[in-house]
């Protein structure tokens, strides 16, 4: 539907002067009007997939904040349309989602690019064991 529009909020932008989030937001009706969907706590969101067939089906990345650990990082499923929402990949309180991409002749085929970072006012770490590429073929079905 065109007039349905996900916005996730917060700077992936990992510098001192990142803003930051306040969770992910939907409209139906192409913006006149907004819903907060929840994911309040996740700093910044990387990427947002909607499934191309089931609207109700959609994936958010989660960076996370860049100044504290956090568990709130990661890949977050919803299959109501966002009323509810449960985190089907997650590394640790440090790794936050980099990128999410989906397979175009697949939707249950998606890849995360996992990111290991953290921000102080004088020092910034990127990169550890983390960070890597994690691939599922069912969705993020967890069983």
């Amino acid at each position: 539907a065109p007039d349905l529009v996900w916005v996730g909020t917060g700077e992936r932008n990992r510098r001192n002067s990142a803003g930051v989030g306040t969770g992910v937001y939907k409209t139906l009706d192409g913006g006149k009007t907004w819903s907060k969907m929840g994911l309040d706590n996740t700093g910044a969101i990387d990427a947002i997939l909607i499934h191309p067939t089931n609207p109700d089906v959609v994936y958010v990345g989660a960076l996370g904040t860049t100044w504290a650990d956090s568990e709130d990082r990661g890949v977050y499923k919803t299959t109501d349309g966002g009323t509810t929402w449960r985190k089907i990949l997650y590394v640790n309180p440090r790794t936050g989602v980099g990128d999410l991409v989906m397979d175009p002749s697949n939707p249950n085929h998606l890849i995360a690019s996992m990111w290991e970072h953290r921000r102080w006012p004088w020092f910034f770490t990127s990169g550890g064991p983390g960070s890597g590429l994690h691939v599922t073929y069912d969705g993020g079905s967890m069983r």
